[in-house]
């Protein structure tokens, strides 16, 4: 039976679940990954056994990725790195994620799949991925960012308290649509509309209006 070790929640719709066995992708419809053409990728499970390659590349200028290669799904080019349904894309600071993270979380699943398909013992004590989390807010009249745990209380545009993950999941949606163009926003409203929510069609709406 699988051992749960921890999740991480990346853009473009991204979540991975890591097991000490397998791992999960997860892609969440939103604008990120309506654009990127995987908004029905829906929940893909990878045997770390499965696996015959493992892709890391750190996050910049340009977003991050953790790609996990199979013999049925083998990606050599620019995009399929990317936007691959076994690839999980990732930005520094955002949802506590940095590059020391996502490294120390490749470096796991390779030395794991030397262990599952040769026999051998390498890993001496799983990391606490959890406790890496690193989630940064930025003090209005300071120049430093302040490294601390996001505020578990927050407040809607009519002042009404929600909880930490719908405001979390709000604003990556408008930061998201915010760096959409115009002709997206348009033809999500236009054809993908049964895919979102009142209230992302009510955001991607007042955007629109906004930009006119």
């Amino acid at each position: 039976m699988a051992n749960f070790i921890c999740d991480f929640e990346g853009v473009r719709g991204r979540i991975l679940k890591l097991y000490d066995n397998k791992l999960i992708i997860i892609t969440k419809k939103t604008v990120g990954s309506f654009i990127t053409g995987n908004i029905t990728d829906g929940e893909k499970t990878i045997f770390l056994s499965d696996i015959v390659g493992v892709q890391f590349k750190k996050s910049g200028f340009l977003i991050g990725y953790l790609q996990f290669e199979t013999p049925s799904l083998q990606m050599n080019n620019k995009s399929d790195n990317m936007f691959s349904e076994n690839t999980f894309t990732f930005e520094v600071n955002k949802n506590g994620i940095t590059n020391e993270l996502i490294e120390a979380v490749y470096n796991f699943v390779v030395d794991r799949i030397e262990e599952i398909k040769y026999g051998i013992h390498l890993i001496k004590e799983i990391p606490n991925f959890e406790s890496m989390k690193k989630y940064s807010t930025h003090i209005q009249g300071d120049n430093e960012d302040i490294d601390e745990e996001v505020p578990q209380q927050n407040f809607n545009n009519k002042g009404e308290n929600i909880d930490f993950e719908t405001y979390d999941d709000i604003s990556d949606f408008q930061d998201e649509i915010r760096n959409t163009s115009t002709e997206d926003l348009k033809l999500i409203l236009e054809d993908q509309r049964e895919l979102y929510s009142d209230d992302e069609i009510k955001i991607i709406t007042e955007e629109l209006q906004r930009r006119r």
